[in-house]
């Protein structure tokens, strides 16, 4: 059995690029190239020639194919998808491809998986770039007709598709994302404060992480956060904003400065890899609230490092996080800036959702997302 994957989204360029996409890309490419998997059965990747320091080093049963060119950019990368990949398919003596991101090759000559993410560019068109709408509308949905199997990476996600696509439930398997436990974890104390001092990062700190567009709803915490500042006036609260900018992303900036919260309020731009978990743990509490996403990896992580979240009530997140955070609608200004002034002041809270998060953290691992996946590719042989 030979398993074609295609990796395109895999990305070699730190950025918005690097999100949760990404990092699904990257550790299920690390599980699959890890094993166990089932005996005859081998694995090629096809990924980006500036991304292969993100892959997996090759194995007995797992291998790389470079595309010829960068396909970092969004028309190189349906280019060599739609056009390039099929003649690689049959050089290959494919059975199975899976592609990684909600699009497969249209005419690829094996049965094909998809993974579909979320269907923001059908209920939040307004969020997407037009010529990112119009490609993911089309193509997600000849995709997903086409496939033998969906990889939906929550129940909500299986939800849309079969509302919006009208999938068949049995067709559509639900394998949520993982959280690597070895990075994000609680701290040691001494470091984490050397942290705290470095960073100025103070006792009633508030941390964001994401990509800055529409679709993450930053004006709406912005202006949260400055409510909890004029009603608590006595409280020393920052917002660190970390995330490298995305698209229309300029009336974030416009809100900041409107409300007079430079001060108060940090861009810092991109956090890398190393110094994520460290954010997420320094700060009191982690915001997030997304108006749609498919599943949620930040306030997932965070829940791993033992900090307390609060997020939307929108989409995926209460499936991702359940009683672990505090959920308000994300319109609500008054409610979210309310969730952050408890999560801050209330030490009782803070510890019971410190605890609940950490357990709730441990369920999510990348080996169960593998080992799903591999129960997918199982079915898809079968049917």
């Amino acid at each position: 059995m030979h398993i074609v994957l295609g990796a395109y989204l895999l990305s070699g360029t730190p950025g918005y690029r690097q999100a949760g996409i990404h990092q699904y890309v990257k550790h299920l490419l690390h599980g699959l190239a890890a094993g166990p998997v089932p005996p005859d059965w081998r694995f090629t990747a096809l990924v980006s020639p500036t991304a292969l320091a993100e892959a997996p080093q090759p194995a007995a049963h797992f291998s790389l194919q470079p595309a010829r060119r960068s396909v970092e950019q969004p028309l190189a990368r349906i280019l060599a998808e739609q056009r390039e990949a099929p003649r690689l398919l049959r050089r290959l003596s494919a059975n199975l491809y899976h592609g990684l991101g909600f699009v497969a090759p249209l005419r690829a000559p094996c049965p094909t998986v998809v993974t579909v993410f979320d269907l923001s560019f059908i209920t939040h068109p307004q969020a997407h770039r037009w010529f990112s709408r119009w490609y993911l509308d089309r193509f997600t949905r000849w995709s997903c007709r086409r496939a033998v199997r969906v990889i939906a990476i929550s129940e909500w996600t299986k939800r849309e598709l079969m509302h919006h696509f009208g999938l068949p439930a049995e067709r559509i398997d639900v394998t949520p994302l993982g959280v690597d436990h070895q990075r994000f974890r609680p701290l040691p104390a001494e470091p984490l404060a050397a942290f705290r001092a470095e960073h100025g990062i103070g006792a009633a700190s508030i941390f964001y992480l994401g990509s800055l567009e529409p679709r993450k709803n930053l004006p709406r915490l912005i202006e949260a956060f400055a409510r909890l500042c004029a009603d608590h006036p006595e409280l020393p609260a920052t917002l660190f904003i970390g995330g490298s900018p995305a698209w229309k992303y300029d009336p974030i900036l416009a809100r900041i400065r409107a409300l007079g919260l430079g001060e108060r309020i940090r861009l810092i731009g991109r956090v890398s890899a190393e110094a994520l978990p460290w954010w997420y743990a320094a700060c009191a509490v982690v915001a997030y609230p997304s108006l749609y996403e498919g599943f949620g990896l930040p306030p997932l992580e965070a829940m791993a490092c033992g900090t307390p979240v609060v997020a939307a009530n929108a989409a995926a997140l209460p499936e991702v996080i359940g009683d672990a955070g505090l959920l308000v609608a994300p319109t609500d200004v008054a409610g979210l800036a309310d969730a952050l002034w408890r999560a801050l002041s209330d030490s009782d809270l803070r510890a019971t959702l410190r605890a609940r998060g950490l357990a709730r953290a441990a369920r999510f691992t990348w080996a169960r997302t593998t080992a799903l996946t591999l129960e997918s590719y199982q079915r898809a042989v079968t049917t």
